[in-house]
Order: structure tokens, then C-alpha cells, then sequence
């Protein structure tokens, strides 16, 4: 699968979120992530997932094209490069 990714900006020092933009959307993306936990959310207007591995946090509105990971601060170049892998032998 082929994504562009860039770092987010937000209010916590040390931060490691990124965004990604995926060819397919959240719900789609939602349905590759075998042994994670996932989560749908319904209640709000536009309804999202949350989905938690190894201290790795991925969110995403389930109708867009875009996720945020976050990744564990002590390990989180090796956790990012593991999941960009991943993430590209997924097929699109």
C-alpha cells in the first residue's frame, strides 16, 4: 500500500504522532488490523475507530482517508519504521 505520512503537530513535548494518508478509508483499514484492539465509535457525527498494540495508538474516522499513530516516546523510531513496513505490504 502506498501512504504519505508527516509528523503532527499538537501540544505535548515529544510527541510522536503522525498522520497518514491511506488509499483506502478508516473502515477498510480498520479491517487489516488482525490482533489489535479496535474499537468503533458510533456517537458522534462522524464515527471513528481506535485501535491499541503494543503501546502503538492508531485513530481515524472510519469514512476518511487519513489515520494518527501514535508511538511510545522511548522506542518510537524502531516502533515507526516496524509499522510504515507493515503497512506498505499491505495490498491496495
Amino acid at each position: 500500500m502506498k501512504f504519505n505520512v508527516k509528523k503532527t503537530e499538537n501540544c505535548f513535548a515529544d510527541a510522536q504522532t503522525y498522520e497518514y494518508r491511506l488509499p483506502i478509508n478508516g473502515r477498510s483499514f480498520a479491517s487489516c488490523l488482525e490482533g489489535w484492539e479496535v474499537k468503533e465509535i458510533h456517537k458522534y457525527r462522524r464515527p471513528l475507530f481506535i485501535a491499541d498494540k503494543d503501546s502503538i495508538n492508531v485513530k481515524g474516522i472510519l469514512e476518511a482517508y487519513v489515520i494518527r499513530v501514535s508511538f511510545p516516546e522511548t522506542r518510537w523510531k524502531a516502533e515507526k519504521a516496524s509499522f510504515e513496513n507493515w503497512l506498505s505490504s499491505l495490498p491496495a
